[in-house]
């Protein structure tokens, strides 16, 4: 048995079991596009017996499948009810000659030759055949699951891969800057506690307070009597949807005015049920998971022709669930920017928000031990992501 913590270890080792063994049997959660072992796969094709990997979040290169798709001992795993992640390496000549590579490093260039990974090298000197059986069983039993792609398929899954990539490299970007910031925890809006969230509300907008939440309680109760979006009557969709205000029950332009969206209120007004098939995702009371939150956002992007649109989704996620989400606008994104400590604030898009604003509001002490001291406080605690704006709404400029 034996730890390997460095590439040149790995990749050593990794050469020499594909040399000395006759039999592969891997499952990997992706594949990354040409580098030294890959070639030295191909070279090595005959000794394939099963290779199985996955494809979440299109992590594996459409090269890796134009080139492995046609060998039968090749599959992928399209999907699953979870996240296939494993990173098993099975060489042998038989049950009783093998060894096995197991840990962190997934079968791409960045695993063997960048990334710091981890693994143990495991052989039949170490272990015994049931142990062998074990891992095999395991390999033959997500086997069953995995499936060729069509020519189609694999056409359609690179151009998805390709926009993905977009996605990536964006917040990879933005990572490096984040990583030359202070550590999250010292980050503002994390460190503050409920009462100094209390009082830099009322100290920057009291005289909105009451009127805000009375936005929201209407918000609420349009909700609570029409659980579907497109089954409200089109007065409570647009005080909803931010555009309606004049000579209403409230200021429905508190929280982002969508006066200027046209297609949005559009949509709203005409064809509703795509953005309602959207806001279907969020449920109303409970947990709002990520999966939750980018089904919301790819249904979001289809009804308005897959442009980004983050404002008016955020305004209509706040209002459904203003204890979850903060609807983001042009009067509030620089003050936001500076308590998030976030950099590129006007290259926000929907795929960033939810790391930079959601999780970052979800783990600081305000949002997680609201202490209300009255009833005004209690209204605040029950809308209290989406109350930011109050603490960052800037009046001198146009939401």
């Amino acid at each position: 048995m034996k730890y390997i913590n460095n590439s040149s270890s790995f990749n050593y080792e990794f050469k020499r079991l594909m040399n000395a063994y006759d039999n592969y049997h891997w499952m990997v959660a992706w594949a990354g596009s040409s580098f030294n072992m890959t070639k030295e796969l191909l070279e090595n094709s005959e000794k394939i017996k099963r290779i199985v990997v996955g494809l979440h979040f299109y992590q594996t290169h459409p090269d890796f499948i134009d080139h492995f798709n046609s060998f039968p001992q090749v599959s992928f795993i399209h999907s699953t009810s979870g996240t296939f992640h494993p990173k098993v390496y099975l060489f042998s000549n038989d049950e009783e000659n093998w060894e096995l590579l197991i840990g962190s490093p997934n079968f791409t260039n960045a695993a063997f030759n960048q990334n710091n990974e981890a693994c143990v090298l495991i052989s039949s000197v170490d272990s015994n055949n049931v142990f062998y059986k074990q891992i095999r069983d395991s390999i033959d039993s997500v086997w069953k699951d995995s499936k060729k792609f069509t020519d189609v398929e694999r056409e359609d899954y690179r151009r998805f891969w390709m926009t993905q990539r977009v996605k990536v490299e964006s917040l990879k970007r933005y990572k490096e800057e984040q990583s030359k910031r202070i550590p999250f925890y010292q980050i503002p809006v994390v460190r503050m506690n409920w009462r100094e969230y209390i009082e830099r509300i009322f100290a920057a907008n009291s005289d909105t307070v009451e009127e805000r939440i009375r936005v929201l309680n209407f918000a609420q109760d349009y909700f609570n009597t029409y659980p579907v979006f497109a089954g409200m009557p089109i007065l409570e969709r647009s005080r909803i949807g931010g555009y309606k205000w004049v000579n209403q029950p409230a200021d429905f332009r508190l929280f982002g005015t969508m006066q200027n969206a046209a297609t949005y209120k559009n949509q709203i007004n005409t064809n509703p049920i795509n953005i309602s098939n959207a806001l279907d995702a969020i449920p109303l009371r409970g947990e709002v998971t990520r999966e939750d939150y980018f089904l919301f956002v790819e249904q979001f992007e289809l009804a308005l022709n897959g442009g980004n649109k983050y404002r008016s989704a955020t305004r209509l996620l706040s209002m459904k669930r203003p204890d979850v989400f903060f609807g983001i606008s042009s009067a509030n994104h620089e003050r936001l920017a500076e308590d998030f400590e976030i950099s590129g604030i006007t290259t926000m898009n929907l795929e960033r928000y939810w790391d930079e604003i959601v999780v970052r509001t979800q783990e600081s002490s305000w949002w997680n031990e609201p202490k209300p001291a009255n009833e005004i406080e209690e209204s605040i605690a029950n809308y209290r992501a989406a109350f930011m704006d109050a603490m960052y709404y800037d009046p001198t400029v146009n939401a």
